[in-house]
């Protein structure tokens, strides 16, 4: 009787104490569970940030300009005579030339869909030679290529020149961009600011390899 008399009289002075504290635990609580509820979820924080991300509309500039100002003025002191036959693609054209030969009539040109090509971030341009075509040392142009700071495509893909510097297509997605590159030689920008063409003995100055 003395112990539930004082339960009470405990209760009563307490009383308050004890709701805020009741109170506090079940609002911890229930945030500790919405928390934990969220997380299981969201099993890939990425897909927000890709969500984010829009796509380029066109081709990244520092990409271009090595292409333009290195990679085709030297390899035309080689005899090539090379053109871009395609640069940046939007998702919709990617897609439309991977349904060339499954969907349409023609030959598969790509094994990438929308989204999947560096073309569709603008870090890739397919060349063409205007006069032979298709019918050049692709092995020289390669090793062009990788003096301008460019990365040429595997077998069956030789006339794709690219920058990723080991990227996938999925961290291109998510927001993150290779490094800028420079040019080789500051005669290749004088060069072209003034319409001029590039030398051998501008490249014999710069220090290039043979190729």
């Amino acid at each position: 009787m003395f112990l539930h008399f004082n339960f009470k009289l405990i209760m009563a002075k307490y009383r308050r104490l004890i709701i805020a504290a009741v109170f506090l635990i079940c609002l911890f609580g229930s945030l500790f569970f919405a928390t934990r509820d969220n997380a299981s979820v969201r099993q890939n924080p990425d897909e927000e940030i890709r969500a984010s991300v829009p796509l380029p509309t066109e081709i990244n500039a520092n990409f271009i300009n090595q292409v333009d100002k290195c990679f085709i003025p030297v390899a035309s002191l080689y005899n090539y005579t090379l053109r871009i036959a395609s640069g940046f693609r939007s998702v919709e054209e990617q897609n439309e030339i991977y349904r060339q030969g499954r969907l349409v009539n023609g030959h598969i040109v790509t094994e990438a869909e929308g989204g999947k090509s560096i073309h569709n971030f603008g870090y890739a341009v397919d060349i063409v030679d205007r006069w032979r075509e298709y019918d050049i040392n692709f092995d020289k142009l390669g090793k062009i290529a990788q003096y301008c700071g460019l990365e040429q495509g595997d077998e069956g893909d030789l006339a794709h020149f690219e920058l990723r510097h080991g990227l996938t297509t999925d961290q291109f997605k998510g927001g993150l961009r290779p490094l800028l590159l420079t040019l080789p030689c500051g005669v290749m920008s004088e060069r072209d600011d003034a319409g001029q063409k590039l030398t051998l003995k501008d490249l014999q100055n710069c220090g290039a390899p043979k190729f």
